[in-house]
């Protein structure tokens, strides 16, 4: 049990860097950082408990450090690593409603306003002039769009 006292330090820091190491194999998405900080608490219990030389010592630490970051720090870090969806740029238009501007054929691309913005738009069905639209998809700078249901 001396020799497990005296090098139980280094083993809590090779099992730390083993997860820490994992979390990279893994990846950030499947663990959200928990990999990362349940491995630094193991390395940070075992560098500080080094010069103790005990078993119990170094086992309270990592545990005290593991506890208090699932119960404090858990939950700040997932909302600060948390990745925000928010529709950007021309997919924040899809869902939206417009207007024709000009007629849409099957075959032929027509113009549609939407909000402020006029668009190149392409239907599966003829759209006349006028008839209120809602878009389905953006293809490049083209807008696919449908005739609204019920109006």
């Amino acid at each position: 049990m001396e020799f497990l006292d005296a090098w139980i330090w280094l083993v809590f820091v090779i099992i730390g860097l083993v997860l820490i190491l994992l979390e990279l194999v893994i990846g950030v998405e499947t663990t959200g950082f928990d990999l990362v900080f349940l491995g630094s608490a193991l390395v940070l219990g075992g560098l500080v408990t080094w010069p103790a030389d005990s078993f119990v010592v170094t086992t309270v630490v990592v545990a005290i450090i593991c506890v208090a970051y699932m119960a404090i720090g858990r939950r700040y870090v997932h909302r600060w690593a948390a990745v925000r969806k928010s529709k950007t740029n021309v997919d924040a238009i899809v869902g939206r409603t417009g207007i024709v501007v000009r007629g849409i054929s099957r075959n032929v691309d027509g113009r549609v306003r939407v909000g402020s913005e006029d668009w190149r738009a392409r239907a599966t069905e003829d759209i006349e002039e006028g008839a209120e639209i809602v878009v389905t998809d953006v293809t490049g700078a083209t807008l696919i769009v449908e005739k609204t249901k019920g109006g």
